[in-house]
């Protein structure tokens, strides 16, 4: 008996150990792949100290939450329902929030001429939903830094948004 739980205890203990170091391992491979960007980014920007590149590079985010933002958006494109009144944004944005990882921003920004949009960011990617005279225009720009669009042209000539 003392022999099974020795056993039991071990795989236990050997288990836990690769579970550890597989997050270790993910998460240098992914900061790995944001170094380049960050590189590219502050080449084309003015010198910053080294303070803040260090902080940059803390920063680690798991593979899986890059990859539920852009599932999220993918169903956000997919979605039937056309929200094209102001006062149903913050519903819009709270349903769609509520589903993405915790640390994506968001805000709902008001134009000119009755436009608006709704903006999530998460860590280089961002959703746009934006409401304009002529439809409802969508924005993906993907972990791999790579813009989808996504259109619902109104078919008549008069706007439809508040």
């Amino acid at each position: 008996m003392v022999k099974v739980m020795f056993f039991i205890c071990s795989m236990l203990v050997l288990y836990a150990g690769w579970m550890i170091a597989f997050k270790i391992y993910k998460a240098r491979y992914h900061g790995q792949r944001l170094k380049p960007e960050t590189l590219l980014s502050s080449q084309n920007q003015a010198p910053i100290s080294a303070a803040p590149k260090l902080h940059e590079l803390a920063v680690t985010v798991d593979a899986y939450e890059l990859e539920l933002f852009d599932d999220i958006a993918k169903m956000l494109f997919k979605q039937q329902a056309i929200i094209t009144e102001r006062a149903q944004a913050e519903i819009l944005q709270q349903k769609w929030l509520n589903r993405m990882p915790l640390q994506t921003n968001s805000v709902i920004r008001k134009m000119d001429l009755g436009e608006w949009s709704i903006y999530w960011n998460f860590y280089g990617q961002s959703i746009e939903y934006y409401v304009g005279r002529y439809g409802v225009f969508y924005t993906h720009v993907d972990r791999n830094g790579e813009e989808h669009r996504h259109e619902h042209r109104f078919e008549s000539d008069h706007a439809h948004c508040a």
